[in-house]
């Protein structure tokens, strides 16, 4: 993995790729994972979309703490007179209410007379469902072995059967408390036998002809005949909730039975509108037993009129005619609240929606055949796996600042996209994986290893950088790109200066290609001394090199590492020439000392770094001053002041070319093998016929210098006087101070 990290962007795109869908896949199998979507990934989508209008056809009527106090009651509704039920059943019915649902468990008679008359109503009514109380049992058995063993059963508890027998139907409303976010209904309880449900019940007794053309429909398909349970195209309401048992389970025993179904249901001459029905119907009895409740907003959302306004008011009457009308506890404070369920619009107060309000939205989701629906895990898989391709896109073509920006701006749209789904159309995307887990993952892996690439880059600008550059200029640039304008810092240090002799007679005889390859070869004997003394290559042109060593104050150890470098060059030079006869480059050195200043030189859009002085020119002109007095390496006084250890001979006082100060000048004895006691022998010589010359004595001067030639021809600085004096008929001019004027670089 560590090689693929420093492979190319590619292969890191494929890596980053496989780890996310790896990863995101793994985690989305966890059950932890699908609990925290339902969580955080649903409630964020439903407090985002905001409240939607909920369908006028269902109506609450509360029981609550402002008609308990209308009517001077306790705020519990098992105190209450069932005569009150009795008013309520009989007002609803005057008003035209075509379904009225009780989601209170009557489990106990109370008064005869008003239990009587109670349930009287509910006869009357023909359209009253009831609530029964799905109980779970520990029940004790024992084995043909005798040993004991228990085992949970699920026991349906009806009303007390004055009031059962009345209700045109009974069904279970299974609702868990906290802390479990209710999120789904159930349609159809497995448990207690598939009985269906009382927002399901009550759903299909509002709509019954719906039911009776779905069966139209199914029974041709089925051996079973379900004619007892309807005449004359009216389904027999007592037997609706046996009928809902029966259709369901016929698609439990055949699997193959939705899709015949629904070919039926494509294949028939029915209206647009009813086929959309029987396709509502078929998901309702063949799909999940649950369905995800799509909640039109917080508490109230669904329209809900107080207990006592009914009863002692005319004022609603047109607003429950042909309604769904569910009754139960239901209260607007948190403090007064009795049967509330934790969901998602759980307020931070504590208010939560009241069970008969969830009962009343999944009823209304059924009516307007809406839903929360949940990807397929294959669908979900998918939908990750295309995530992760968009995410390793971005992640492949952004660079710098635009990959966070990029992928903040893809999450930002993938939310948006998820929302208007589930706005239109209840889909429910994930969320919580590929925003939380997928987009931080790649945000943080690319960033890693945007960074890693750009150091890299970085550090091989900086090395490419530092082949034309010092190192310290390199690493400013690095810092601060725009520190490239003119101008430079005010240094002291020593600049040496480099001339090969026969480099025009080489450049001649050689072609471009094989001149630069044995240029590139000199100029390593010359740079590696250099490099190694902890100098900088300021310049090249042609032959000659520039080299300096600078600090912003005077520095004693960079004139010895400068004077160092310079010997390693005679000596590096010396071993290149042996590798090369017959095309050797005699190298001559200059050295000086003084105040320069270091930066960038140019102009519009092309810029040079190098040292402006009047050290560079002196240094050239010393340098040029080796070809009169035939030696190797000279340096100033400058250089020279305060250094140990290093063998050197004054050669005189000097005015260069174009300059009018004086310079001392000393030649710097190389280390390449020369007999030093000879050398001292002719040091001393050569001093004092010098300062024969400085005195002015030149006829003395000029056999001094011929008599030290006799020994040794080849030295350079006393044929260079002996040839001046001779010149100069030994006659010194007068004023004469021991300078010598140059006229030549």
């Amino acid at each position: 993995m560590m090689q693929l990290l420093r492979d190319s962007r590619p292969k890191k795109s494929l890596l980053l790729f496989v780890v996310t869908i790896v990863i995101a896949a793994g985690l989305s199998l966890l059950p932890g994972i699908h609990e925290g979507e339902e969580d955080l990934g649903l409630s964020w989508l439903f407090h985002a979309r905001g409240v939607r209008p909920a369908p006028p056809q269902v109506v609450v009527i509360s029981i609550d703490k402002s008609s308990s106090g209308h009517f001077n009651l306790p705020n519990l509704a098992n105190k209450w007179p069932r005569s009150l039920h009795t008013r309520l059943l009989d007002k609803l019915s005057q008003a035209g209410a075509k379904v009225i649902v009780f989601d209170v468990h009557f489990k106990e008679q109370k008064q005869a007379q008003q239990d009587l008359e109670l349930a009287q109503a509910i006869k009357n009514a023909g359209n009253v469902v009831l609530f029964e109380f799905l109980q779970k049992q520990v029940v004790e058995t024992q084995d043909s072995r005798g040993l004991a063993s228990q085992f949970i059963i699920d026991e349906l508890i009806p009303p007390f059967p004055a009031l059962a027998n009345a209700a045109v139907a009974l069904a279970p409303n299974p609702l868990p408390k906290v802390p479990v976010k209710v999120s789904q209904f159930w349609k159809f309880v497995p448990e207690a036998g598939d009985v269906a449900t009382l927002p399901v019940l009550a759903y299909q007794l509002y709509r019954p002809e719906q039911l009776m053309l779905f069966i139209k429909v199914l029974e041709p398909l089925i051996d079973t005949k379900l004619s007892r349970y309807y005449q004359d195209d009216i389904i027999n309401k007592k037997m609706l909730p046996e009928l809902m048992k029966v259709v369901h389970e016929l698609f439990l025993q055949k699997p193959d039975l939705r899709q015949q179904v629904l070919k039926a249901i494509e294949s028939t001459t029915a209206a647009k509108t009813n086929k959309q029905q029987m396709r509502k119907l078929l998901e309702l009895y063949s799909g999940r037993a649950s369905q995800y409740i799509n909640y039109y907003g917080p508490a109230r959302s669904i329209t809900t009129i107080p207990y006592y306004e009914v009863l002692e008011s005319d004022q609603h009457q047109a607003m429950l005619k042909d309604k769904l009308v569910f009754v139960g506890f239901s209260e607007h404070r948190q403090w007064e609240q009795q049967d509330g369920f934790y969901s998602v619009y759980s307020s931070k107060e504590g208010l939560d929606i009241s069970g008969v309000e969830i009962t009343a939205v999944a009823a209304a989701n059924l009516l307007e055949g809406i839903a929360v629906k949940p990807m397929t895990l294959g669908m979900h898989m998918l939908m990750l796996l295309l995530v992760t391709i968009v995410l390793v896109l971005i992640y492949k073509i952004a660079h710098g600042i635009w990959l966070p920006v990029m992928l903040m701006v893809a999450g930002g749209l993938y939310f948006l996209m998820s929302l208007q789904l589930f706005a239109s159309s209840g889909l429910w995307l994930p969320l919580l994986v590929p925003l939380l887990i997928q987009l931080p993952l790649v945000m943080l892996l690319g960033m890693i290893w945007n960074y890693q690439d750009l150091n890299r880059e970085r550090k091989n600008i900086q090395r490419a950088f530092g082949y034309y550059l010092p190192e310290t200029e390199v690493n400013r640039l690095a810092r601060d790109v725009s520190a490239h304008g003119l101008g430079g810092q005010l240094m002291h240090g020593t600049c040496l200066s480099t001339d090969a002799q026969q480099y025009t007679r080489l450049s001649e005889k050689m072609s471009p290609q094989q001149l630069s390859d044995f240029m590139n070869a000199y100029y390593d004997s010359i740079f590696r001394p250099v490099r190694e003394s902890a100098g900088i290559i300021s310049d090249v042109v042609g032959d000659s090199v520039m080299a300096l060593w600078a600090s912003t104050s005077e520095n004693l150890q960079q004139r010895q590492q400068a004077v160092t470098a310079a010997i390693r060059i005679i000596d590096s030079v010396a071993e290149f020439n042996q590798q090369h006869p017959g095309d050797e480059l005699p190298t001559r050195i200059g050295l000086h000392y003084g105040v320069m200043v270091i930066g960038n030189v140019g102009a519009v859009d092309h810029y040079e770094y190098r040292a402006v002085g009047d050290i560079v020119n002196t240094s050239s002109r010393i340098e040029g001053m080796n070809k009169y007095l035939g030696v190797r390496l000279l340096a100033s006084a400058d250089v020279l002041e305060g250094l140990q250890g290093i063998e050197k001979r004054f050669v005189g006082r000097f005015i260069l070319k174009g300059k009018t100060v004086d310079l001392a000048l000393y030649e710097i004895a190389a280390s390449d093998g020369d007999d030093s006691s000879a050398r001292s022998l002719l040091w001393q010589q050569f001093s004092g016929a010098l300062t024969l010359f400085q005195q002015g004595l030149w006829q003395d001067a000029s056999a001094a210098f011929a008599l030290i030639l006799k020994d040794y021809a080849d030295d350079g600085p006393a044929r260079f006087y002996y040839q001046y004096c001779e010149d100069h008929q030994c006659v010194a001019p007068e004023n004469w101070q021991g300078v010598l004027r140059m006229q030549e670089k």
